[in-house]
């Protein structure tokens, strides 16, 4: 399909014909399940069926809600293409989702029990205990986390809690990605040795 033919079923959507939505969506399908693998992978990012099939619905969502609002600012400057209108709605509905799941997963405390296991403390005692103390050794962590020098705190919150990679956490730091695998083991070091005092 050309360019011109986009935007006629654009404009159909925006005015409101249901055969317009349907070979819309028919149109866009493929161009929008490859735009969401595709940057998942480039953010080296997990990702399921289930993640695809509703980031493809949420898509078409944003798309056609609020009387297609997001098609109505379609505006084809500079040769942009609907396809590449579509692509870019994608891609911002993805880092949404991820942002959001990074958020929740930080609320759920995850990030504190990967880092319980990182530093070999993740086998629980046994006893009726060992709840309690998996929770007085995971405020034991976060308080020595405080001790450590800021650079390797930071280093540490935007590994794990933040969720990335440690290139990306050296480039934020502007670090070499060996100083950071560095400053990883020392203050890894560091806190098992606290953990066991």
């Amino acid at each position: 399909m050309d360019h011109q033919a986009d935007r006629r079923t654009l404009q159909g959507c925006i005015s409101g014909e249901e055969k317009a939505r349907e070979a819309f969506v028919i149109r866009f399908s493929n161009l929008v399940y490859q735009t969401i693998q595709g940057t998942f992978k480039t953010k080296n990012l997990p990702f399921n069926r289930l993640d695809l099939e509703d980031l493809h619905n949420t898509v078409f969502v944003r798309l056609f809600e609020k009387g297609c609002r997001k098609l109505r600012q379609y505006e084809g400057r500079n040769g942009c293409s609907v396809s590449t209108w579509i692509r870019l709605i994608t891609i911002r509905t993805v880092l949404d989702f991820c942002r959001k799941a990074k958020r929740d997963a930080l609320t759920r405390g995850e990030k504190t029990e990967m880092l319980d296991s990182i530093i070999g403390m993740q086998d629980d005692p046994p006893g009726q205990c060992a709840f309690m103390e998996k929770k007085e050794r995971s405020c034991l962590i976060q308080k020595e986390l405080q001790t450590l020098p800021p650079r390797d705190r930071l280093l540490l919150k935007l590994h794990y809690e933040g969720g990335l990679s440690l290139r990306d956490v050296a480039a934020i730091m502007k670090i070499s990605k060996a100083n950071a695998y560095s400053i990883k083991h020392r203050a890894i070091k560091r806190l098992s040795i606290k953990m066991t005092e």
